[in-house]
């Protein structure tokens, strides 16, 4: 069997941008890359994301670990200083799913919520996540990937998912779901939203009343 630990990966500038540059002496094939790592599938279930910083490895099993009692999270199997071997998730991400049926579901509306409750639930500073790192694996099940800021950003809204759910064009169908089932955490992120925000771009929040009028047009 063969060591993935031979792949290996580093940052790199190309025409003043960062890239990640990989050189893979295996068999096992690359399946995902990212600012911070690169994901290899080493097995049907299982699949290892290998990264340039030790301190981005850690934070990634430190985040799994705290989560491994949820639901909406992959398994952690095995990590290292520059690796994390965790399960394989098949199945499109829910922004390659919204772009291929042109709506976001009810169902997937109440998972992504529960994907953020069970963040908060484990204690994460980082209670936030994109379209893009949830995979809607079988039975639309949705889990959610990619956690190595999870304890070092602290973001007490989810202002990127907000961001990546008007971009797709279904952030009012969400709003609507949180404001009519989650009156309070609806008002919450409206608090957070005026307070400021550590990201550009996030979209204001409507009045929940005005979200819940429109909702019976």
């Amino acid at each position: 069997m063969e060591d993935f630990r031979a792949i290996k990966v580093e940052t790199i500038i190309v025409k003043g941008k960062k890239e990640l540059k990989v050189h893979n002496p295996t068999a096992y094939p690359m399946i995902g890359i990212g600012a911070q790592g690169a994901v290899f599938r080493l097995s049907p279930k299982r699949c290892v994301k290998l990264y340039e910083s030790t301190h981005s490895a850690y934070w990634e099993a430190k985040a799994l670990k705290a989560a491994k009692e949820g639901t909406s999270f992959p398994r952690l199997h095995e990590a290292g200083d520059h690796y994390v071997v965790m399960d394989y998730l098949e199945g499109p991400t829910l922004q390659e799913y919204v772009k291929r049926h042109g709506e976001l579901p009810e169902w997937a509306c109440a998972q992504v919520v529960g994907i953020l409750q069970e963040m908060r639930r484990f204690k994460f500073a980082r209670i936030d996540t994109r379209i893009g790192h949830i995979i809607v694996t079988s039975g639309n099940k949705l889990k959610v990937i990619d956690h190595s800021g999870a304890f070092r950003t602290t973001r007490r809204a989810p202002f990127m998912l907000l961001i990546s759910l008007e971009k797709a064009g279904v952030l009012l169908p969400f709003l609507r779901y949180a404001a009519r089932h989650h009156p309070k955490l609806y008002e919450k992120w409206r608090d957070k939203r005026r307070e400021g925000t550590d990201v550009d771009r996030v979209p204001r929040l409507p009045r929940m009343e005005t979200l819940l009028k429109e909702d019976t047009k």
